[in-house]
Parts: C-alpha cells; structure tokens; sequence
C-alpha cells in the first residue's frame, strides 16, 4: 500500500478528499438512521459535542480542504495558536517536542501532514502541533511499556481504538505499522472527520463500515474499520492485539468503560492502553477509569512526561523536580489481560458477574500482620477479604493487644479453620508502636524464609486482587522497596465516601536523593502506603516502626532511602474512617501513658529529625554513604517542608487563617466604601456643579429678563435714536 507523502498536490488531494468523503457520508446516513440507546448512549458530555459537528454530513469541497481546521471541535487546537506571536510558545513547545525525542528518538515520531488544512510549527521542514505531540507520548509510553515490541511480532497487527476523533493517531499509527488493520470504535458522526481524513491520506486502503453495506468479508480484509459504538463488541472489533484510547474515557460513563474492558478482554484482547485523566471534571458519570479497567486488565503506569501533554505550550518543568500529580493528571497506564478473568469472560453468559479465581504462589514468602484492639464488629469482614486473596499463598499474623470485647474469641475461630492464620496476645495492652513492632518480629520468626510484609487493619477490606498486584509490582521492579493501591474511603457502614485518591510514588526519580527531593514537596497519604506490600529486610533496616509522633511519615521517608515507592493505579484498599488521627490523639495511642520517649512532646517533624540524625548521621559508621553535609540540608528541607505542612493543620494556623482572611475581607470591604466614596463624591459632585451651573444660568436669565422689562437694558440706545 503507498504511503502518504509529507507534500501533495492540493487537487489531488481535494479529489481524493471528495472520494473518500462521500462513502463516509453514505454509510454515516444508514448508521444513523437508528437510534442509540442504552449503555452505547452519548454522555451527557458527548451529546453536547455532537450538536456541534451536524454541518458535516452536508460539507462543502471548502470544509474538505480545511477538514483539519474543522477538527477544532474535537481537539480543542486551531491554527491561530501556532502563528508567531513572540510568546514564548514555540520555545517551550520545542523543548517539549525535544524532550520526547529523547526518550524516543526519532523512528517513532510522525509529522503532521500539511493536507486537508494540516497546521503546526514549522520545526526542520515539517509540521508539529499538540496532536502529533500527544500521539508520539502515546507511542513512546507503548513503547516503554511492552506493547510495540509485542506487536512487532505479529505479521498484521490488529488495533482496536476506541474513539478515534479525527483520525490523527491511526494515521501514525498506519504510517508506522503500514501492515496493520486499524478497527476504530466511535460516534458514527465523527467517521466524516477520520474516514475522510484517512481515505484521503492513504488512498490504495480498503475502508469498511459496519452498519452500512459492508459484508464480513469486506471487514476481515480491510486496513481501517469503522464500527459504530452501539455495534461495539466481540464480534465486530475482531481478535485485536491491542485496545487504545486517548482522552475519551475520561468522558464517558462508568458503564461504558466497563463495557469496552469486557469487550476487549472477551474478545482475548492481551493489551489494552489507556491515556487519559481518572475522570474529566465536567464528567459527573464515571467515577474512575482505573477502576473501570482494572476488573479485567492488570494496569500498570508507564511514566513518560512529568507535564501534561495539554502544558505543551509552557514552559517545561525542572528535569530534577518531579510534579504533584491529582485524579486530573494525565497517565499512561498498560493493561496486561488479567489471565483469571479473560476465560471467563470467554465463556460466561451475557450480564453474569465476573469473579476472580484463586491462584496460589511461592509459599512462605508473604506474610500479612494484623494487629487487634477491641474491633470485633468489623473484624470477620477484614480476615474474610484477606482470607479471599487470589495469590492465597500467605500467613496470617493476628497479634491481640489485650482487647476487652469478642475480638479474641472471633480471632480463634478463624485460626482454628484457616492454617494460613495464627494467633497471638498480649497479656497487657502495649499501644500502637510496640504492637505494630510486635507483630513485625513475630513474622520473622514464625516465617524465617518471608521476604514481603504489610500490615493490614482489623477494621477495613480489601479487593481480592489486591496482594496480587503490589507482589506483582515489587517482583517487576527490584528497585522499588513498597508498593500500595489506590485506596477508597469507606464509612462505618461500609459505604464509600466520595473523596478523592491521594497519589503519590517516586516513578521518575532517578536517585536517593531525588525520591527525598519529591516525599518533602509532594508526598501524601503516608497512613496509606505504610499499609503496603514491603520488602521485610527494607523495613527491618528502616527501623521498623520508630517511637517518634507521625511514625507512618517517619518510615516511609526512611524506606524512599532505601529504595523506590511505586503506586498500583488500582484502587485496591478500602479503608474504613475513623475519628480522625490528630497529634494530640496520637500522644495517648501510640504508647503508654508514662511510657513516653525523649522530645515526645515537641512537633513531629522536630522529632523526625532528630532521630534521622541520631540513625543516619550521627554514627561513626553510617548505614547509608550519605555526609554529614549533605544530611544537614536534607534535613533542613525537610524540617521546612513538613514543618509547615504540620503547622498548616493546627489551630493556630486555622486562627491566623481566619484573621488573614478576617483582614483580606476588611481590606475588600474598606476597599469597596473607599471606592464607593470615592464615586459618590465625584459623581455628587458633578452633579452639584451642574446643578449650580444650571442655578446660575437661570438666575442670570431672570437677572437679564427683569431689567429687560423694567427697561432698566437697551435705554440708552432709544434715546440716541
């Protein structure tokens, strides 16, 4: 098949436009002829765009010619962004553009074509906007994450995309990959826009609609096929090697998401590539796209930027200085089909629920400790979830603190069923950091050969895939010393509570002193990822569980000095709140009263210091190949850093919040009567004046009119005459 040239004669090009439009608009008319309904239905989001876009199934040879210009509403880029205005915009997408070359060289990279209206800076000759910045990301992160390779074994590679817009990614894709069938799942509506744009660019392809007139033979031996998103299932995307999509579930519903991950995997799909936001804000009917994906895909994040693609107009971040991230970041995530779900969607009947299957693993290498006080209401849901893992090959440690209720009683029960359970007490309540300690020694000893520890609450749930998945993620990455899910809220009841994830790992730090760098600036949740799977010799050398306030804090910027934190982008937890962990509540919880160490009652971050000196610095022989130098400014910026977000939390910084806020609005509030002063005498006093303008006016002319009749005026002129 030809490949499209970078410059083509733009009759040429009109006339393959008008070729290739005009079968687009014949089969978009029989697709759409019936109504959508369902789950296939249009978001609320989708509906509003597709209002936007009717005049394309009457466009003019003009609207061909300029197809890429009219793509604005889809992408939300113009031309007029890429003039030269002297802004600084094309320097920064420059170094945007150079930056991914660097991770990708140039054998990925496709430039925008300059038909159909193609736009973009001219950079060495050729084209480049946003869109060819966003699906070079998109090909890099394949990359990266073990998909190109992949499919660089098969003869034809099939790709599946879901919602395609335009067409801009299957046409690099094609251009790469000129063997492969590209299967594009969308609006029918917006086949105008990408079987116009890719009939046009690749006019020897065999184009073919399912829904209009095109046999199964005519789809099977196509290069591009379009498919309707009501007619989206197993037997219409084929066997894919690959599902993409870009920027689109995030503005779909939960539903549809989860249906396009059913259809992929029941269809043996074994990849699935996801960038997109956890849900645009404007999008109220998804909650999440990794949730959505993660029932049948094992996701993984390939990192590539630290900047969203939509930033590439700005200036690009420190290259040391690794970004916040929130539910609204970008991410690249590859899906590597769950091998326990994928068979059963296979074979299941329509609407039957998908459940895991057990699997076991390497036996005594994980060992889960949970510590016990007075939760028995809660505690047979928490052991059943860990007790339903699907890597099953595990022992359970329940260390007792001397509870008072039926915790022991419901502890015993479960160990004398399940031989992956053992149990232990207390004589006398030891608070929290002895307990927890506790439990650490007990699994040492009870499993000598274990090799990966968490500790898990007496009071929350947990996914059944979710030790799966952070083993997985830690024997993936030899670097990375602990790994943790996304976690849920939930409230007493069990319900969720609609708050947000906290997301933080150190991918993309290349060193010790990077991770330190990012956990003083951007980490949060530290009460979450001390909950996740950690390698037992990393947590042993950390210390374990130091006696300081905030000790989660403590030992994970202890653990980022031994190794990586990595994030399964999965929500996999589901905590249950509680009343709340404030510093004062800490003070009584973590050890016994009378009990307490040196310096217990200063501020944590002050605590934490002094014990990173006294562990790290201080010895003659240090545990890490760190200097003294550099410990004091380490310390320091973490002394600032946590320093101030500890201080944001207390009540004399919510007290000199409100008097800021309290002197923010006296200054608006004097601000505005100034103003309104100020208006009111400059308006009062033109009015004033105008009124004694008029006064002296009218005076005058009585003054003139009464000597006129009083003929006190004009006199002396009568006596001349």
């Amino acid at each position: 098949m030809s490949q499209p040239p970078d410059r083509l004669d733009m009759d040429a090009v009109e006339r393959r436009a008008q070729a290739a439009y005009e079968p687009a608009r014949d089969a978009v008319l029989k697709m759409t002829g019936g109504a959508a309904g369902g789950s296939a239905a249009p978001s609320a989001y989708w509906r509003e765009e597709l209002e936007t876009i009717d005049y394309m199934i009457e466009a003019s040879p003009l609207i061909l010619r300029k197809l890429r210009h009219h793509a604005f509403h889809i992408t939300g880029i113009r031309p007029y962004d890429y003039r030269s205005k002297g802004d600084n915009r094309r320097e920064y997408f420059e170094a945007r553009l150079n930056a991914l070359r660097e991770l990708g060289g140039e054998g990925l990279l496709v430039p925008e074509s300059p038909a159909l209206g193609g736009f973009g800076f001219d950079i060495g000759g050729r084209l480049f906007n946003v869109d060819t910045l966003k699906f070079f990301e998109v090909l890099i992160g394949m990359e990266r994450g073990g998909v190109l390779p992949a499919l660089r074994q098969r003869e034809r590679p099939v790709v599946c995309e879901i919602g395609a817009g335009w067409g801009g990614f299957a046409y690099q894709f094609k251009t790469l990959f000129p063997n492969a069938t590209c299967v594009i799942v969308d609006f029918p509506e917006l086949f105008l826009y990408s079987a116009t744009y890719l009939g046009t660019m690749f006019p020897d392809a065999r184009l073919a609609f399912v829904g209009a007139d095109d046999s199964s033979a005519d789809v099977r031996g196509a290069d591009f096929v379009f498919v309707p998103q009501t007619l989206a299932g197993r037997e219409t995307i084929g066997a894919p090697d690959l599902v993409v999509n870009m920027v689109s579930f995030q503005e779909m519903t939960d539903a549809q998401v989860r249906r396009y991950a059913e259809i992929a995997a029941s269809a043996a799909c074994p990849f699935i590539y996801s960038f997109n936001r956890e849900r645009s804000a404007y999008n109220t009917e998804l909650i999440r796209v990794s949730d959505a994906l993660a029932d049948t895909y094992r996701l993984t994040e390939v990192p590539v930027l630290q900047s969203d693609y939509t930033n590439a107009m700005k200036r690009m971040p420190k290259p040391n200085k690794v970004q916040e991230r929130s539910e609204f970041n970008y991410r690249h995530l590859v899906g590597r089909l769950d091998p326990s779900v994928g068979p059963v969607l296979l074979d299941r009947p329509a609407g039957a629920s998908i459940g895991p299957s057990k699997r076991t693993g390497p036996t005594g290498g994980v060992v889960l400790g949970m510590t016990l006080y007075n939760n028995a209401r809660h505690l047979p849901e928490a052991i059943e979830s860990l007790l339903a893992q699907t890597h099953s090959a595990f022992t359970l440690i329940l260390l007792d603190d001397a509870s008072a209720d039926e915790t022991e009683a419901v502890a015993r029960g479960y160990a004398s069923r399940d031989s992956r359970v053992r149990y232990f007490r207390h004589d006398s309540r030891q608070a929290m950091i002895a307990t927890w300690r506790d439990v650490v020694q007990i699994a040492r000893r009870e499993c000598p050969s274990a090799e990966y520890f968490a500790w898990v609450s007496d009071h929350d749930r947990w996914h059944p895939r979710w030790l799966e998945r952070l083993l997985t993620e830690l024997e993936h990455d030899p670097d990375a010393v602990i790994a943790y899910p996304i976690t849920r809220r939930i409230g007493q009841t069990g319900a969720e509570l609609d708050k947000g994830p906290r997301l933080f790992d150190t991918t993309g730090c290349p060193d010790r002193r990077a991770r330190w760098r990012h956990m003083c600036h951007a980490a949060v949740g530290a009460g979450d990822m001390v909950y996740g799977l950690m390698r037992l010799d990393a947590l042993t050398k950390a210390g374990i569980f130091r006696r300081v306030l905030r000790p989660d804090r403590l030992l994970v910027a202890e653990l980022i000095l031994l190794g990586g934190v990595r994030q399964v982008p999965e929500a996999l937890w589901f905590r249950r709140e509680s009343n709340g962990a404030s510093v004062d509540r800490q003070r009584h919880t973590l050890v016994l009263v009378g009990d307490e160490p040196k310096w217990f009652h200063t501020p944590p971050w002050f605590q934490h210091s002094v014990m990173l000196w006294d562990q790290y610095a201080k010895p003659e022989h240090a545990p890490l190949p760190i200097s003294r130098a550099a410990w004091r400014g380490m310390l320091l910026r973490y002394s600032l850093t946590y320093g101030w977000k500890h201080f944001r939390k207390t009540e004399a910084s919510h007290a000199v919040g409100r008097g800021i806020d309290n002197a923010i609005w006296v200054k608006k509030i004097t601000k505005h009567h100034w103003h309104h002063a100020v208006y009111s005498t400059l308006v009062g006093a033109r009015a004033a004046w105008g009124r004694t303008r008029r006064l002296v006016r009218r005076g005058l002319y009585e003054v003139l009119t009464l000597t006129h009749r009083l003929g006190l005026r004009g006199r002396g002129k009568a006596e001349t005459r």
